[in-house]
């Protein structure tokens, strides 16, 4: 049984993406850390792409156990415990120099991360008024954003002030953890707790299925990709300080994007603003596809959208299973489109390395205008827009 929640109910809307933001900071400097180093130990693309799949693998898993462990703890206790789950996994990492024990390391940091995301989410977008349902889900995606942005621009930072990069990320995690421990004795909204152990299976599968297909395309274009970018900048001449900053590029494109989507959302509709993005999607990425031979700045602005407007379709299914699901059907749904996106993000660092590293940066701007395309299609049966 939860304790009685805060005096503000509308607290956990705020303290969530303010604890995942620091989370998704030390991560994310760690994971860029360890692509960097990796690759300057001369490793090839596709072993950078593996420790990126070894993080999401984690998150696969969790995410597709994340509902039971939730409905046995409840929300604020997974959440604190995952986040503490992720303190070790980060501080092994600086104990060590070999390949394998940082795919180890990774793949728990993973376990934590799926666990703190899914249970996160759906609280918050349980707990989000319906009619800003939309703001308040960009505003946890603009927290992943930043931390993506704040990751990545710390690196080069720390190597300036002679800071070991997995010892920072450990100290980050300490403090997400600790202000996790402001969520305890919080309780998920009545509507959740009610609705739970009545959900029916096949109702949320129904809605939440043709979803999953779109967030598979949506972890390939975004995550999957743009953790790969700034090692292939490296490969193409620029300096690793200058990769960094375009992991923090990739990361502001997030942050920037999410709010205007879930407005957009909220006026509009999830349906006619995804479609939308698939089209920047599909232009950006033919952009690349012409200015491969030397990409130059195109590599960055290219990076920003990825980050921005790729990280924006999750965002819009998220609000989408919102308004269409609630208590334990909800956790479920969000749980399984987790697991679809992880998917997604695992497979696409391991494959854009591949294809890069047969058939460069062209072969790489093919696939993805490809997928660009098979999203929007994604899209239109998923989420079937009314004619006009």
């Amino acid at each position: 049984m939860h304790a009685s929640p805060p005096r503000d109910g509308t607290a956990v809307l705020w303290i969530i993406p303010a604890v995942y933001f620091v989370f998704v900071a030390a991560e994310f400097a760690l994971m860029t850390h360890l692509a960097l180093q990796a690759t300057a130990d001369g490793r090839s693309a596709l072993a950078v792409g593996l420790l990126s799949s070894a993080l999401w693998a984690g998150i696969l898993l969790a995410s597709g156990a994340a509902h039971a462990v939730v409905q046995r703890l409840g929300h604020a206790r997974v959440f604190i415990a995952a986040t503490a789950l992720a303190c070790p996994a980060t501080a092994s990492v600086a104990l060590h120099a070999h390949f394998g024990g940082w795919l180890a390391g990774v793949f728990v940091l993973g376990l934590g991360g799926g666990l703190v995301w899914v249970a996160g989410e759906a609280w918050l977008a349980e707990a989000a008024p319906p009619a800003r349902r939309g703001f308040f889900v960009g505003l946890f995606e603009t927290a992943v954003g930043l931390g993506l942005m704040v990751g990545p621009a710390g690196v080069p930072l720390m190597a300036w002030a002679g800071v070991p990069v997995p010892l920072a990320s450990t100290v980050l995690m300490l403090g997400a953890v600790a202000a996790s421990l402001l969520l305890r004795g919080s309780a998920a909204p009545a509507r959740l707790a009610a609705a739970a152990p009545g959900a029916p299976v096949p109702a949320w599968r129904a809605l939440a299925l043709p979803l999953c297909g779109v967030a598979v395309l949506s972890g390939l274009m975004e995550s999957g990709v743009s953790a790969l970018l700034p090692s292939i900048a490296m490969r193409l001449g620029a300096t690793l300080e200058s990769a960094a900053w375009l992991g923090a590029v990739i990361g502001a494109g997030s942050a920037l994007l999410q709010p205007p989507a879930g407005h957009l959302a909220d006026r509009f509709g999830t349906a006619r603003i995804t479609l939308a993005a698939w089209g920047v999607l599909l232009l950006a990425t033919g952009v690349l596809l012409v200015a491969a031979h030397d990409p130059g700045r195109v590599l960055w602005a290219v990076g920003f959208t990825l980050g921005g407007v790729g990280g924006a379709v999750y965002t819009l299914m998220i609000v989408e299973l919102g308004h269409r699901l609630a208590g334990g059907a909800l956790v479920r749904a969000i749980g399984l489109l987790v697991t679809a996106y992880a998917l997604g993000t695992a497979a696409g660092p391991p494959l854009g390395g591949l294809l890069f590293d047969h058939g460069g940066l062209a072969a790489l701007a093919t696939a993805l205008l490809l997928l660009a395309a098979a999203g929007g299609w994604a899209s239109l049966r998923g989420l079937r827009p009314p004619p006009r």
